[in-house]
C-alpha cells in the first residue's frame, strides 16, 4: 500500500480540475452511468432489501467509481487516482480489527455479517455540544455507567471558563484538552476508566488542536479513535491528511467519519448506497482508517431516518460487510429530540436496518445534532438494548418492522418535535433522569416490542 508520502506526491501532481466540474462530472456522471450499467433499483417497498446479488452488485459499482472518480483534493485542486489492482490488493490485504480500549475494557472491534448473531459493538454517545462542562461530565459518566457500552464519544464543548471556544484560536486547544481531562475523569466515576473515546476529539475543529491535544501528557491514548472527515462527495484537504499524518505516525486508531448525502451531487439513494460503500475504499486507502463511521443524510431533512436513506444505509452496509472486512458503525441522526415518540421510532427503524446488515453502530442523535444539550444517556441506553435485541434479526423480518415503524413518523419528519433538553429531562445536579422521562420511556419500549423488537 502507498505510504502518506506517495499520497502527497499523488495530489501535488494529480490532474487539475475545478471543484465543480469534479462534482458534476467526476460524481454525478459517474454514478449515473453505474446505476444503469449494474441495474441498482430502488425499491421503496423494501427499505431493508435481504438480495445478496443486490448488495454485490453495488460494491462492485462503488470500486468502479473510486477507480474512476478518484478523490479530490481541495488543497491543489487536483484529483487523487489509485489503480484498480491498488484498490482490489488494499481490500483483499486489510486485516478487519481494530483494538480499543485498556485494562479490563481493552476490546477488539470486528466487522460483522448481513443477519449475524454476532454481538455488535455498541458505541454510545454523542458529539454534541454540551453547554457547560457540568453537563458534559454528567452526560459522560452516564454513557460510561451503560454495561453494554463498548466505547464511547464524548461531547463538544463551546466554553471553557466562560470563554467562547472557536476553531482556528489558541482557546480551542484549550477547550480539547479540556474536555479529555473531564471525559477521563466521568469514566472514573463510572468505574470504567479504561474505556475508549473514539470521536475524537471532538472539541477539536482543526487538526492543529487535535494533533495537539492528543498526546499521553492529557492522557489520551492509542487505544483511542480519532476521527478525520471527508468533504461532500469525495473530497479532502491537506488539513484533514496532516491529521491522518499524525495518527499513522503515532500508531493512533483512524476512523473516516463520512456522509454521503441524499438528494446531493450524488443524487437519488442508488447513487447514495454507492457512494456510501466506496467511502470504505477512501478510508482504506486515504485515510488508513481501522474503522468506519457511516451517516448518509438527507439533504433537505438532514436525518437518515427517510425511507429512502434506510434503504441505501441497508444495502451499501450489506455491501460493505459482505465485501470487506472493514468495522464500521452506523450512524443516524433522527430528526426527532430527545422525549419524543419520533426519536424512538426512527432510531429503532434505523438500527434494526443497519444490525441485520451486517454492521454495528453508534447511537443515533437526537434532533439532528445540532442543538446544545439536546441529548441524554437515556437515549443512549435504550437505543443500545434495541441493538442488541436485533442481533440476529434477519433482513426480511428488519424490513417488516421498518415497514411498521416508518408510517408512524415518516409524514412528520420535516416538522418533527426538538423535544427537551438535558436539563428538562434529567437532574443536573445528580445526573439522574426525571420520572417523567423514565416513564416515557417504559412507554415507548411497551410501544416497539409489539413491532417485533423484543424490549421487554
Amino acid at each position: 500500500m502507498t505510504d502518506m508520502l506517495e499520497i502527497y506526491e499523488r495530489a501535488e501532481h494529480g490532474a487539475g480540475m475545478s471543484g465543480e466540474c469534479f462534482d458534476l462530472d467526476c460524481v454525478y456522471g459517474t454514478l449515473k452511468s453505474l446505476i444503469s450499467k449494474y441495474d441498482i433499483k430502488y425499491d421503496a417497498d423494501n427499505p431493508v432489501p435481504s438480495s445478496d446479488e443486490l448488495a454485490d452488485k453495488v460494491f462492485a459499482a462503488a470500486v468502479d467509481f473510486f477507480v474512476e472518480c478518484g478523490v479530490y483534493v481541495q488543497s491543489t485542486k487536483t484529483v487523487l487516482h489509485f489503480s484498480r489492482e491498488e484498490v482490489l490488493e488494499a481490500v483483499v490485504n486489510y486485516n478487519g480489527q481494530c483494538r480499543f480500549g485498556e485494562g479490563k475494557e481493552a476490546r477488539i472491534f470486528r466487522s460483522r455479517k448481513p443477519e449475524s448473531s454476532t454481538r455488535p459493538w455498541c458505541h454510545v454517545g454523542s458529539g454534541i455540544v454540551a453547554s457547560s462542562e457540568e453537563i458534559a461530565s454528567r452526560i459522560v459518566e452516564a454513557n460510561a455507567s451503560i454495561e453494554t457500552a463498548d466505547s464511547m464519544s464524548v461531547n463538544a464543548l463551546d466554553r471553557i471558563d466562560g470563554y467562547s471556544i472557536r476553531t482556528g484560536q489558541p482557546n480551542e486547544i484549550v477547550g480539547a484538552i479540556r474536555s479529555i481531562k473531564i471525559a477521563r475523569e466521568a469514566c472514573r466515576r463510572a468505574g470504567r476508566e479504561g474505556l475508549a473515546i473514539i470521536n475524537g476529539i471532538a472539541t477539536a475543529g482543526s487538526a492543529v488542536a487535535t494533533i495537539a491535544a492528543a498526546s499521553p501528557q492529557f492522557e489520551w491514548r492509542p487505544s483511542d479513535g480519532i476521527l478525520v472527515g471527508s468533504f461532500a462527495e469525495f473530497k479532502t484537504n491537506f488539513e484533514m491528511l496532516a491529521k491522518v499524518t499524525y495518527c499513522v505516525s503515532s500508531g493512533f486508531n483512524i476512523g473516516l467519519a463520512s456522509a454521503a448525502m441524499l438528494g446531493g451531487y450524488g443524487g437519488g439513494p442508488e447513487a447514495t448506497a454507492i457512494l456510501n460503500a466506496a467511502y470504505v475504499l477512501f478510508g482504506i486507502l486515504v485515510y488508513r482508517c481501522n474503522y468506519y463511521l457511516s451517516l448518509p443524510l438527507h439533504i433537505n431533512l438532514s436525518c437518515s431516518s427517510t425511507r429512502d436513506v434506510i434503504w441505501a444505509t441497508s444495502v451499501s452496509c450489506q455491501a460493505i460487510s459482505r465485501n470487506t472486512n472493514m468495522p464500521t458503525l452506523a450512524l443516524a441522526y433522527a430528526a426527532g429530540g430527545p422525549m419524543t415518540e419520533s426519536f424512538y421510532y426512527e432510531s429503532a427503524a434505523f438500527i434494526a436496518a443497519a444490525i441485520s446488515s451486517g454492521v454495528s453502530f453508534q447511537t443515533p442523535h437526537p434532533a439532528k445534532a445540532v442543538l446544545p444539550d439536546y441529548v441524554t444517556p437515556l437515549e443512549m441506553r435504550t437505543t443500545t438494548e434495541m441493538a442488541l435485541a436485533c442481533t440476529g434479526m434477519t433482513r426480511k423480518e428488519a424490513n417488516r418492522i421498518v415497514n411498521v415503524l416508518l408510517p408512524k413518523y415518516e409524514g412528520d419528519l420535516a416538522g418533527a418535535s426538538v423535544g427537551k433538553s438535558y436539563p428538562e429531562c434529567f437532574d443536573v445536579q445528580s445526573g439522574n433522569p426525571k420520572d417523567e422521562y423514565l416513564s416515557f420511556v417504559e412507554k415507548i419500549k411497551k410501544e416497539l416490542s409489539k413491532t417485533g423488537i423484543p424490549l421487554l
